[in-house]
């Protein structure tokens, strides 16, 4: 990984960087590794980063968020004390350091611990949790983006906590909430996009998912495309672009995608019934759609074959519903 003069420079000055140089690259590397999924790789450089730097909330704030996305991504809890063990660790040591100093970084990892604490939450359905967590760390990164409008990094975090406040008033009257600006959460995702130093990737992500929900799909699918060449053995990304072919009904081109995605988790030695599952349930919606029925009846069945694994992957229960409705309807 080779930095230019200027971007070291960055890196060293800006906002009371609490990282030395040896703790960014190993960042650095170790996400390359977590883009792909190859989960192990990266965790070797956040565990480096703890051993070297004990005190630093780094290490430990993105060994968490790694496993939170390796939960995420094969459907299970499995790491869930140590995930919760890391981020309060990060929030120990992050307090830590602002009770002796006012300190960019560490507030940075204070309210991005509550910010991805929320994002969990709300996988496990505990939406309660979601909301406080989020509130409390979105505002904490938006405070940041006022005191410091070139700490780009914290532009992901307030940039979604504000997109989706705007979206909580927009669809959710009852909660009255007041506030929030779609254009300005989108401007603020584009700038951690194209110059925060750790996020610019997975806010990339984030736009596409944004862009697609807001109906701007040519941007969408201009980002999309751009990580997938970037990173063209993710999976993450390339789930991405093929929930965005769908929300665009280009039904064909999704079932291609989602097709890809199921040959790729079934080619895995340990196989996740759970993904496999939902790429079926997908494949066959998207059958469904497209008026082929015979397709969309043989991927159906698939979901409900894997339903024998719904103790070990509960999610797999859901997309079993989601089947058996839609095969209803196509007897």
């Amino acid at each position: 990984m080779s930095y230019s003069l200027l971007t070291i420079f960055f890196l060293v000055t800006s906002g009371n960087n609490i990282n030395p140089i040896g703790v960014q690259e190993l960042i650095v590397v170790g996400l390359e590794y977590a883009y792909v999924e190859k989960f192990d790789n990266s965790q070797i450089y956040f565990d480096k980063i703890i051993k070297l730097y004990p005190e630093n909330p780094a290490g430990y704030f993105f060994k968490a968020a790694l496993l939170q996305v390796k939960m995420m991504d094969e459907c299970h809890y499995n790491n869930e004390k140590e995930y919760l063990e890391l981020m309060k660790r990060t929030i120990t040591e992050a307090e830590r350091i602002l009770e002796q100093e006012e300190n960019l970084w560490a507030k940075f990892y204070l309210g991005s611990s509550y910010t991805y604490r929320a994002v969990y939450e709300g996988f496990k359905n505990n939406y309660f949790e979601t909301f406080t967590l989020g509130v409390k760390g979105g505002r904490m990164l938006q405070d940041i983006v006022k005191e410091d409008s070139t700490f780009y990094d914290a532009y992901l975090g307030a940039g979604s906590f504000e997109y989706f406040w705007a979206r909580a008033a927009r669809y959710l009257p009852l909660l009255k909430l007041i506030g929030g600006d779609v254009e300005e959460a989108l401007r603020k995702l584009h700038v951690a996009a194209e110059k925060s130093l750790y996020s610019g990737p997975t806010t990339q992500n984030s736009l596409v998912f944004i862009c697609g929900e807001e109906g701007q799909y040519d941007r969408a699918t201009a980002i999309a495309d751009n990580l997938l060449r970037q990173y063209p053995e993710s999976k993450t990304f390339l789930w991405s672009k093929a929930n965005l072919e769908y929300k665009k009904k280009n039904y064909s081109l999704a079932v291609n995608l989602y097709t890809d995605l199921f040959k790729r988790y079934d080619e895995l030695n340990k196989k996740n019934y759970s993904n496999l599952a939902q790429c079926k349930l997908l494949i066959g919606k998207c059958y469904y759609e497209l008026k082929e029925k015979e397709k969309a009846k043989e991927a159906l069945k698939d979901v409900i074959y894997y339903k024998k694994y719904s103790d070990q992957y509960p999610h797999i229960e859901g997309y079993s519903r989601e089947a058996y409705g839609l095969l209803s309807r196509l007897l």
